[in-house]
């Protein structure tokens, strides 16, 4: 097996992703709060089985809007029976050794653990979304990260949103016209550096199109 460049480091270095888990499958073992918090924020991106002995009123509520998918069974007994296909696995039990457990047989099967007290495969960043701007923010406090993200917060105004917009309409068009994407680049970043066109934003989307365009299509 080839190892990576931090392999046998004391801390593990996770890699910043942002995951297309459309038609993925994320279990979450335990139907207590733990377990009604994780589906809440998964069922917004994939498909979510939970399975418990019980579940929680929140949780109760998710499935009969059929958001979710409730199976009831005892863990100690089962549970890997309900590991298949899944792409992350979430041990959110009250049982500490069962955790454990869940989260060893999900590693032998090559299967993502986000863990509920640790830093498992994966960890679930705080999401700052602006459409169509997106921010995750991770640090070692949970306490810090939110707090980065309500600084971010009031600084992310319309006129990143507008700018965001303006751009993907830009290299839409430009690779139609200009084929190299050294070129496109170079016109992309003359765009953003023009405080005309962040001065246009405030007043109309159109006219700061108009002037990007400058830079895009000089000659029309």
């Amino acid at each position: 097996m080839v190892k990576t460049m931090y392999e046998g480091s004391f801390e593990k270095l996770l890699l910043p992703l942002f995951l297309n888990l459309t038609s993925k499958l994320v279990v979450i073992l335990g139907g207590g709060n733990v377990g009604e918090r994780k589906a809440k924020l998964f069922s917004q991106y994939s498909c979510v089985r939970v399975v418990s002995k019980d579940f929680t009123d929140g949780l109760m509520k998710l499935g009969r809007e059929g958001l979710i998918e409730l199976v009831k069974a005892d863990l100690w007994k089962d549970y890997d029976r309900y590991l298949d296909g899944a792409f992350i696995i979430i041990p959110a039990t009250n049982d500490a050794r069962l955790n454990r457990s869940i989260e060893q047989k999900a590693t032998d099967l090559g299967i993502l653990v986000n863990k509920v007290d640790g830093v498992g495969d994966l960890v679930v960043p705080s999401i700052l979304r602006r459409d169509p701007i997106t921010i995750a923010i991770s640090t070692k406090s949970p306490a810090l990260s939110k707090y980065l993200r309500v600084k971010l917060e009031k600084e992310l105004q319309e006129d990143y949103q507008g700018m965001a917009r303006l751009l993907m309409q830009i290299r839409k068009e430009l690779r139609g016209v200009v084929p190299l994407q050294k070129k496109r680049s170079k016109i992309i970043w003359s765009i953003l550096q023009d405080e005309e066109v962040w001065r246009l934003l405030h007043e109309s989307y159109e006219k700061a199109y108009m002037r990007a365009r400058e830079h895009a299509m000089p000659n029309e």
